[in-house]
């Protein structure tokens, strides 16, 4: 595939920034960066625009972003996949006559234009999609390596239009940070964790291996165990750390298209049958409230050794 011309880029997170840079950098030779949080920059970005007030509805901007992009007629636009950056998506194929590829866990380039893979049918098909031009691409964190940041030059505002709605009152909601698409560890838990003592137990294994904590998606969206970001699947976080230790998962493939990427998987699971045990490098048949004791009193050891 001949390299496309020009890449819009529409983020909301710096780490979101650096990583569908590094991206689109490898398909296009012209980048925009369109920011929707805090203005940043990266290599290789030749224009950057923001909001010219961040603290107001991104559908206020919908409409200038839209147009900006119509008239630029990049090939490729690549977004974040989060909640503003789902809204934009939808605006700006409309806006170019094309669809919107979601939720893609693979991109890359093939000999007609920009290739994708999602899962399908509740995961049991991977749907391949290739877009000749005007792609508009939803892409979640861990797909490409990130681009080095450097400072933003000149940076054009767009200016957001009335939308009838009123903001009356702005709170901040608190988010644990999370590293789980650079991690060289993980720690991946998954229904088999029942209560929140069971969730400490872990906690408490993954800090002795200095690793970042992740989970399936009904263990963050269902029981609320832990925070949607720590989500590890296919319309979650990709990760691909040099080991993944998964703890009472099951194995579905919406969770393992999110980690099939790690150097080794280990996995403990009391059911011998479970479907990580086809995925993984080593796994241990075992209740984890007994295999993770032993785990840590050997990692006890060997630190004492």
């Amino acid at each position: 595939m001949d390299r496309f011309n020009k890449c819009f880029i529409i983020a909301q997170n710096k780490a979101a920034v650096l990583e569908l840079v590094a991206g689109a950098a490898a398909f296009a030779e012209e980048l925009s960066l369109v920011c929707l949080g805090v203005p940043v920059s990266a290599e290789k970005v030749n224009r950057v625009y923001a909001l010219d007030d961040n603290k107001i509805s991104v559908a206020a901007y919908s409409s200038a972003i839209s147009s900006l992009i119509k008239e630029q007629k990049p090939e490729l636009v690549l977004v974040e996949k989060c909640r503003n950056g789902r809204l934009l998506a939808g605006i700006v194929a409309a806006a170019l006559g094309t669809s919107v590829q979601t939720d893609a866990y693979e991109i890359r380039a093939g000999e007609n234009g920009i290739v994708t893979k999602r899962l399908s049918y509740g995961g049991l098909a991977v749907l391949l999609e290739e877009s000749k031009s005007n792609a508009v691409v939803c892409a979640g964190a861990g797909i490409f390596p990130p681009a080095a940041e450097q400072a933003a030059a000149d940076i054009t505002l767009i200016p957001s239009r009335s939308t009838g709605i009123t903001m009356v009152e702005r709170k901040e909601k608190t988010v644990q940070p999370t590293n789980l698409a650079s991690a060289r560890r993980v720690v991946g838990v998954g229904r088999g964790i029942k209560s929140a003592e069971s969730l400490a137990l872990i906690q408490q294994f993954a800090a002795e291996l200095e690793a970042e904590l992740g989970c399936t998606r009904p263990v963050a969206e269902e029981d609320h165990l832990l925070p949607a970001s720590r989500y590890i699947g296919v319309s979650g976080v990709t990760i691909h750390p040099d080991v993944y230790i998964a703890v009472g998962i099951s194995g579905q493939i919406q969770h393992t298209a999110g980690c099939g990427q790690s150097g080794l998987i280990f996995a403990i699971n009391k059911d011998e049958r479970a479907p990580i045990f086809k995925e993984c490098d080593f796994g241990i048949v075992g209740d984890f409230n007994s295999v993770i004791p032993k785990l840590l009193g050997a990692l006890a050891r060997k630190k004492d050794g």
